[in-house]
């Protein structure tokens, strides 16, 4: 794991987006269906916008029909 990231809340505020910053700091949940990850399908590696983690691969994603995007397991390269 990552070491963990002090910032206050106004420099989080300053560096995500308003949507970022209601999921990552505020426990919220992204809007179902319009998400910019939902439908993507080119290879590719998916990120925390916080800390920059490595998160899932594209090959783990899944069209579960819940207007999320889905993933059926994580990143291998999580700490």
């Amino acid at each position: 794991m990552t070491d963990k990231i002090e910032k206050t809340d106004e420099q989080w505020r300053k560096e995500l987006s308003p949507d970022q910053y209601r999921v990552l700091r505020q426990a919220g949940t992204g809007a179902r269906v319009h998400g910019r990850v939902l439908g993507q399908s080119e290879p590719g590696v998916y990120y925390c916008a916080a800390c920059g983690m490595e998160l899932f691969g594209s090959d783990t994603k899944f069209e579960s029909g819940s207007g999320w995007p889905s993933f059926y397991a994580p990143s291998r390269k999580r700490a």
